[in-house]
């Protein structure tokens, strides 16, 4: 075998492991949907804060989507606010769906406090606009509310949202 084969070859097994690990933690998954027919918008002006490390419901920051009997319908919702994270570490918030019969879940993507809305970095942090975009699976028939959560992680020590706007939206297949 040549040299320059021996090289290319080389680059070559390279790249596969480069490609194959980088694929290897590439997790992407997707739902489509045709267009929205309810939509639900909420909004607040009046400041909050919390400085629970687990997740507390942000108040009023919850609506309910219908879905009609002999049907099956994804939620989307959409909640931003300006926020203010204080401490290290960083503020997360999630977005989840109360099943009529009084469980939930988190909605895709499910991270838990894995997603910083806003990070702290002491006391020299600035008001900021942040926001988050989550999706449902298809539900059945049912009255379902979506409620915004927030919480302080890694130690941070308070959350601060303020105008914020939580806008749902029930979407077809």
């Amino acid at each position: 075998m040549s040299r320059l084969a021996k090289i290319l070859t080389a680059v070559a097994a390279s790249a596969a492991v480069v490609l194959t690990g980088t694929v290897a933690h590439a997790v992407i998954t997707g739902r489509t949907g045709t267009f929205t027919d309810q939509q639900r918008y909420v909004h607040q002006s009046d400041a909050w804060s919390t400085s629970s490390a687990a997740f507390v419901g942000v108040p009023g920051a919850i609506t309910s989507i219908v879905v009609p009997s002999g049907t099956r319908k994804m939620i989307d919702a959409r909640f931003s606010a300006e926020s203010f994270c204080a401490g290290g570490g960083w503020c997360s918030v999630r977005i989840v769906v109360i099943r009529p019969n009084g469980t939930f879940f988190e909605m895709s993507p499910q991270v838990g406090t894995d997603f910083a809305f806003d990070s702290g970095s002491g006391t020299t942090d600035n008001w900021e606009s942040h926001a988050i975009e989550r999706t449902s699976p298809f539900l059945s028939a049912g009255t379902y509310r979506v409620q915004v959560q927030a919480g302080v992680v890694a130690g941070a020590t308070s959350l601060r949202l303020d105008d914020w706007t939580l806008a749902v939206e029930r979407v077809r297949p």
